[in-house]
């Protein structure tokens, strides 16, 4: 193993450093036409008429679509708009520029409708329905049972309840959402801003009724996505169709403000609990209900059935019913975030546990001590199964490398100089990787390797993992592998990447690859050394004599020998568990409410770390967007539905200024995966553990201050801080 395991300089670097990495953006075709959308004002309303005479009239605008254009201009399901930012209608320029002040031309009746914009009050029997059609706001209601938690509340010493409530956050990714499309008469092509290239494929031919192989979906580089981009929006199915009726190239572009609005939003959990525990701290039932705010459509499908299934975390809780309930209201829809329900239900399992602390009286790593699972594999209350690992040897020896109670004294020594310091830690399980992946790997005559993932990476630098993997299985040098992604003319299918799976799914489908064309160069190798060989170091060798894989590929080409030399494999992946502890330092001033973090460190059991440089990476990303949930970030809407936090003036998404210094470890001697890779995932692990280390951390140094307080929300924002002090 030359490769795994080593921190290798991102391969990707070069393209993106210097410039020339291609986005979508950057795409120019000859004849490139400009779409915009024409998006409702109001977050719920019906569209009475849409009048685009005055826009048709300017010399620049090429077309319009809107309802009574068929499929998929059929904007406003029902007649209605369910949320502001809804697209109406749409209309094609030969100006970028012009496009806009055409938008603004295009005349709309809308007959304002209530909105209803909390999921209380979506709930009451007499609220505005956001769709008439279901008879109520409920459109998703599930109930997740384990052992006898009724009986077990009723034995329990102590029984705490309690609400938490997680805000609506927007997915802030450097470049907004986009797509170009151009149709040539033979082939469709799509470029576009998306983690998930195959589903574009598929739902673009769906709608316009082409087979599969007339259509090619390409994702470019990407700039961050954070799970705001694994749907196939209307957008993107507008605008393919929009240049295969004008047989010309078409592009749209989001603005930062429609970004805001049209891309899904995520997190907006509350839960509501009642735990009982032991005298001794065992917790013996967790019951309860978790709330997701949906928004206008049930995108976001899975998310409060993944908090309430995994809500039971890294903790043997042998009783339990939590029931999952998504609520429609009049905002933009709701969906995957970067964790996708893991992060909701860690904080929640880590703040009930401290809650239960506190009611005992007891030391919050010692209760944690007390339930943490102690046998793997391991099936929790709610029939999920973890696989391997062992929690409470990596708790320990997390404790000492992170220097929590070191930190601890520090916070006390620096209370005498007048420093209110808070120190807070979390210990998550997360479940990640799902479904199947793709990988095609052809050996070239030169005796180098050329891999097409179905991996959709956007920052993560996937091809640089991926290079090693590959290169050790091969026993070449790293530089001998070529990976290329995001297109669909190369791998017939795949899913992409979410999920902390890329790696797992995508980087076994590479090891599975790699072995299949081994299988297939020995076949040419046996047949010119006329022996069964053995394969080293990029030889195949037997009887004393050797031939590399150049020459074997070279031979096959000639006649001489006969071998596949493009193989192909899919890899279908079960669930795999990472585990580790996170601690948080933070600053409070009392006299603004403002908290500054200071320091942040991990240690994570997550298998085989295929590149420590890559993965440290994704711990740093992955920590500041939940120090930016606990403390910054939150979509705000006003009475009528209108999204406040409209652009990054008002929505606060932390740079470097506000990072802390990191610290970040992973176990010496992780407990692998049973993937070919021994991976469990790293992309996630900070954003599920980080917000609740900050919280615990904000509420140690409040209690500095003010002994009892508190956290039942986020975000912790200063005015909250200044309030809750006072």
């Amino acid at each position: 193993m030359r490769y795994v395991g080593r921190p290798i300089l991102r391969v990707e670097d070069e393209l993106i450093l210097r410039g020339k990495a291609v986005y979508f953006d950057d795409i120019e075709l000859p004849g490139m036409l400009y779409a915009g959308f024409v998006r409702s004002p109001y977050a719920h309303a019906r569209v009475l008429k849409v009048d685009f005479s005055d826009a048709l009239k300017m010399p620049s605008v090429v077309a319009a679509f809107g309802p009574g254009d068929g499929e998929p201009f059929n904007f406003a399901p029902g007649g209605k708009v369910r949320y502001q930012g809804e697209a109406v209608a749409m209309v094609v320029a030969r100006d970028r520029y012009l496009l806009y002040e055409a938008l603004e031309k295009v005349a709309v009746d809308y007959e304002p409708l209530p909105a209803v914009l909390d999921i209380y009050e979506a709930l009451r029997p007499d609220a505005p329905l956001v769709d008439e059609s279901l008879g109520s706001n409920v459109v998703h209601d599930k109930v997740y049972e384990g052992g006898d938690p009724d009986r077990a509340l009723k034995e329990a010493d102590v029984v705490v309840e309690g609400r938490f409530v997680i805000q609506r956050i927007i997915p802030s990714a450097m470049e907004p959402r986009g797509v170009v499309a151009a149709y040539d008469g033979d082939v469709l092509t799509i470029w576009s801003s998306t983690q998930v290239p195959f589903d574009v494929r598929k739902e673009v031919a769906k709608a316009l009724g082409l087979p599969l192989a007339r259509v090619r979906a390409i994702q470019p580089f990407v700039g961050g996505a954070f799970g705001s981009k694994l749907l196939v929006y209307p957008e993107e199915v507008c605008v393919a169709a929009a240049a295969y009726r004008l047989k010309a190239p078409v592009k749209w572009v989001a603005t930062r403000s429609e970004d805001f609005k049209a891309t899904t939003h995520g997190r907006a959990l509350t839960l509501e609990y009642k735990v009982g525990a032991s005298r001794d701290g065992r917790i013996l039932a967790v019951t309860g209900t978790v709330y997701a705010d949906a928004g206008a459509y049930y995108w976001g499908e899975g998310l409060a059935d993944t908090a309430a299934q995994m809500l039971p975390g890294p903790y043997d809780i042998r009783h339990g019913r939590v029931r999952a309930v998504a609520v429609l209201t009049n905002k933009t829809p709701l969906s995957a975030y970067r964790g996708a329900g893991r992060p909701e239900a860690t904080l929640f399992i880590e703040r009930i546990m401290d809650h239960v602390a506190d009611v005992l009286g007891m030391d919050r790593v010692e209760i944690r001590r007390r339930n943490l699972i102690r046998q793997l594999p391991y099936r929790n209350v709610f029939g999920v199964t973890y696989d391997t690992g062992d929690y409470v040897a990596t708790f320990e020896k997390a404790l000492e490398r992170l220097g929590y109670r070191d930190l601890r004294r520090w916070a006390d020594e620096e209370a005498k100089r007048g420093r209110i310091i808070g120190v807070g830690f979390s210990v998550y399980v997360e479940i990640t990787t799902f479904g199947y992946e793709t990988a095609v790997l052809r050996a070239e005559r030169d005796g180098s390797f050329t891999l097409y993932t179905a991996l959709t990476p956007h920052g993560q630098g996937l091809a640089t993992a991926l290079a090693q993997i590959v290169a050790d299985e091969l026993e070449v040098p790293i530089e001998k592998i070529r990976v290329f992604w995001g297109d669909t003319a190369y791998v017939g299918d795949g899913i992409g990447t979410m999920g902390s799976r890329s790696i797992t799914a995508g980087g076994s489908a590479a090891v599975l690859a790699a072995r299949r064309l081994k299988q297939e160069l020995a076949k040419a190798a046996e047949a010119l050394l006329g022996c069964k060989p053995e394969y080293k170091r990029g030889e195949f060798q037997c009887g004393g004599r050797s031939v590399s894989i150049a020459e074997v590929v070279k031979a096959v080409y000639r006649g001489k020998a006969e071998a596949q030399l493009t193989v192909e494999a899919i890899y279908h992946a079960e669930p795999t568990f990472p585990f580790g502890v996170h601690l948080a330092v933070v600053e409070l001033d009392p006299e603004t409410g403002f908290v500054k973090p200071l320091l942040y460190k991990s240690y994570d059991d997550v298998g085989v770390v295929v590149n420590p440089l890559l993965a440290a990476g994704q711990v740093m990303g992955g920590a500041l967007q939940g120090i930016a949930q606990a403390l910054y970030e939150e979509a705000i809407y006003d009475e009528a539905g209108n999204l406040v936090t409209s652009n990054l003036a008002f929505y606060y998404v932390p740079t470097a200024a506000e990072a802390p210094r990191y610290e970040v470890y992973f176990a010496e001697e992780p407990h692998p995966s049973k993937h070919p890779t021994g991976t469990k995932g790293i992309g996630e692990a900070a954003t599920i553990a980080a917000t609740p280390a900050v919280v615990m951390a904000v509420e140690d140094a409040m209690r500095r201050v003010k002994p009892g307080v508190r956290i039942d929300k986020t975000p912790i924002t200063p005015e909250d801080v200044w309030r809750m002090l006072r």
